[in-house]
C-alpha cells in the first residue's frame, strides 16, 4: 500500500508532483488531487514505463480491497484529463486491454537533459519510457526521452490519442461553452465544433464521445426529418470513440440519449452517475445527472450536481435555472430568489432563465411583478413569439388576481397551446394543476406522456425557435415542482405514475419523490 507521506517528490518532464501534499504543480500553477488518485499516478510513475497491471493497482492502491471497475475507470479518467490540463501534454495513460495500464511522457515535453540521458533505459519498442525519477528538496531533475521514428507509426497502429493540442483542446472548450446555452442555435455550434476537432485529432475519444452525445441531443430536438440523421452521425460516432477507448464515458451517455427518455429512467440515471463519476470535473455531465433526478422527483438530491456544474465549468444559464428550479420545489425560496436574480444577471435575454424568473414570480404570489417583466418588450428574448408571451401573461394575470374570468381564459388559451406544442402542453399542465383544474391537467398529461386522448404535437412552442420533442422524450421533472402540487396530491397521479414507469423505477431503486404527500397507488 502506497503511503503517500514517505513518497519523494516526483518529476513528468517539468511537471512537479508532490505525493506528501496531494499537489501538482507547473508554471506557477498547482492542482490539488484526491488521495487515491495520488496513489495511483504514483504506482504508474514508478513503475517506469512498464505495465501496471489492474490487481497491482487495487493492491498498491486500496490495499487489496474488492473494487469495481468504474472506481479505476474514474481514477484513471481523472489522470488523463490532468494529463491535458496543467499536465499539458507531459504525459499519457495509455491502457493495455484485458492487461492494465502505463503511464508515458508525452510527445510534446522537454529532452531529457545528458545526465538523465547516460541513466535512462532503451525505450521499449521504440517508444519513450516515462522519465520518472524522485526529486529530492522538490529541485526539478529530468525530463523525457526523445521516441525514435518507430514511436510514431506504433501509436497510429494503436489508434490510442495523443495529448490535445492547445487548437483541438480551444475547439473543445467552445464547443462545450455552446451546449451550456441550452438551444438550438448552440447545440448545433458544438457539433461544428467538436466535428472540427475530431477531423483534426482523429484518434480523441473524448471529443469523438461528445460529438456523439451533442448529437444523441440534437437527435431529441430536431425535427422529425432530421432526427434520423443526428440518430445515425451520434452512433456512427459513438462507435469511433468505444474503438478507441472501449467504454469511453460520453459514448455511453450518447448510447442512452438515443435511447427512449420516458420509462427508462434507471438505465439513463445509471450511466450518467458513473460518467458523473468518470469525469467529476466535467460540468455538463453534473448538470446532466442533476437534470436526471429532476424527472423522478428526486429534487433536493439533484441540487449538488446543479452546483457542482456551477463551481467547476463556471456560470451556466441551463445549470443556474434548473437549480432553481429545484431550490424552489424543496421550499427554500429565499436561495431560489437569489440565485435566479444572478442568473438573470447574467442572461437577462436567454429564454430558460427568462421565463423561469417569470413564472417563479407568478407562482409565489409576484404576479403583478412578472407582468411588468412580460409586457416589457424591450427586455424580453428575441426568438420566442408573441403568443409564448402572452399565455405567460395570462399565468401572472391569473396567479394575481384568481378571478374566474382570468383563469378561465388562460385555462382556454393553454387547452388550445397545448395541442400545438408539448412545451405549452407542460406548462398548461402546470397551470391548470396550481389554478385547480386537474381534470384538464390529468387530461393533457395523459396525452402528453401516454399519447392517449388528448394530441400533443412533437414542436414544442413554434417555429421559429425550431425544437420539437419526440413523445418517448418527454420530460417529467415539471410534475414534481410546486404549481403540480396539487396533482400529486389526487390518486390519479399514482395511477399516471404507474404508467410512465416511474413507480417501478421508485420501487426498484428504493427511492420516491421528496413531496412526501404524493399520491403514489
Amino acid at each position: 500500500m502506497i503511503d503517500l507521506a514517505r513518497v519523494p517528490d516526483l518529476d513528468l518532464a517539468g511537471l512537479t508532483v508532490h505525493p506528501s501534499l496531494r499537489t501538482v504543480a507547473r508554471g506557477g500553477r498547482e492542482e490539488l488531487l484526491e488521495p487515491r488518485v495520488m496513489q495511483v499516478l504514483v504506482a504508474l510513475a514508478h513503475a517506469g514505463g512498464a505495465v501496471v497491471s489492474r490487481d497491482e493497482l487495487v493492491a498498491q492502491c486500496w490495499d487489496g480491497r474488492i473494487v469495481g471497475d468504474d472506481a479505476i475507470n474514474r481514477v484513471i479518467g481523472r489522470l488523463r484529463r490532468l494529463g491535458e490540463g496543467i499536465g499539458a501534454g507531459r504525459f499519457r495513460i495509455e491502457t493495455i486491454a484485458r492487461v492494465g495500464y502505463r503511464l508515458i511522457v508525452g510527445d510534446g515535453a522537454a529532452p531529457l537533459s545528458a545526465s538523465s540521458v547516460d541513466d535512462a533505459a532503451p525505450p521499449p519498442d521504440g517508444l519513450a519510457r516515462a522519465a520518472i525519477h524522485p526529486v529530492p528538496r522538490r529541485a526539478l531533475i529530468a525530463g523525457l526521452g526523445v521516441a525514435g521514428a518507430s514511436a510514431g507509426a506504433w501509436w497510429w497502429h494503436r489508434g490510442r490519442a495523443a495529448p490535445r493540442t492547445p487548437e483541438i483542446a480551444a475547439l473543445v472548450a467552445q464547443a462545450r461553452d455552446s451546449q451550456r446555452q441550452a438551444d438550438r442555435q448552440g447545440l448545433w455550434q458544438a457539433i461544428g465544433l467538436l466535428r472540427r476537432a475530431v477531423l483534426l485529432a482523429p484518434d480523441d475519444a473524448d471529443a469523438w464521445g461528445q460529438l456523439a452525445l451533442c448529437c444523441a441531443v440534437a437527435a431529441r430536438i430536431a425535427t422529425a426529418a432530421d432526427r434520423a440523421a443526428f440518430a445515425e452521425r451520434a452512433l456512427a460516432s459513438e462507435r469511433r470513440a468505444e474503438a478507441i477507448d472501449p467504454g469511453n464515458a460520453y459514448a455511453a451517455l450518447a448510447r442512452m440519449r438515443r435511447a427512449p427518455l420516458l420509462g427508462n429512467w434507471r438505465a439513463q440515471e445509471q450511466v450518467t452517475a458513473r460518467a458523473a463519476r468518470e469525469h467529476p470535473e466535467d460540468d455538463v455531465i453534473a448538470d446532466a445527472l442533476g437534470r436526471m433526478l429532476q424527472m423522478v422527483g428526486r429534487m433536493r438530491e439533484s441540487i449538488d450536481p446543479f452546483t457542482r456544474a456551477l463551481t467547476v465549468g463556471g456560470p451556466s444559464p441551463i445549470a443556474m435555472y434548473q437549480r432553481v428550479v429545484s431550490l424552489w420545489s424543496v421550499d427554500r425560496l429565499e436561495e431560489a430568489d437569489r440565485a435566479i436574480e444572478e442568473a438573470y444577471a447574467l442572461y437577462p435575454l436567454h429564454y430558460a432563465v427568462w421565463f423561469t424568473r417569470a413564472f417563479l414570480l407568478a407562482y409565489t404570489g409576484r404576479g403583478a411583478e412578472a407582468l411588468r417583466m412580460i409586457e416589457d418588450p424591450d427586455h424580453r428574448p428575441s426568438n420566442v413569439d408573441d403568443a409564448s408571451f402572452a399565455l405567460t401573461a395570462g399565468i401572472a394575470r391569473a396567479m394575481a388576481t384568481r378571478a374566474p374570468r382570468d383563469v378561465d381564459a388562460t385555462a382556454a388559451a393553454y387547452v388550445e397551446a397545448a395541442h400545438r406544442g408539448s412545451g405549452h402542453a407542460e406548462n398548461a399542465i402546470q397551470f391548470l394543476s396550481a389554478a385547480g383544474r386537474l381534470d384538464q391537467a390529468f387530461a393533457i398529461a395523459e396525452g402528453y406522456f401516454l399519447r392517449r386522448g388528448f394530441a400533443v404535437d412533437t414542436l414544442r412552442f413554434s417555429r421559429r425557435q425550431g425544437t420539437y420533442t419526440a413523445p418517448d422524450q418527454r420530460v417529467s421533472w415539471f410534475l414534481f415542482a410546486p404549481p403540480c402540487a396539487a396533482m400529486r396530491r389526487d390518486p390519479r397521479f399514482g395511477m399516471l405514475a404507474k404508467a410512465m414507469g416511474l413507480t417501478r423505477y421508485w420501487r426498484e431503486t428504493g427511492t420516491r419523490p421528496d413531496d412526501r404527500a404524493v399520491a403514489l397507488g
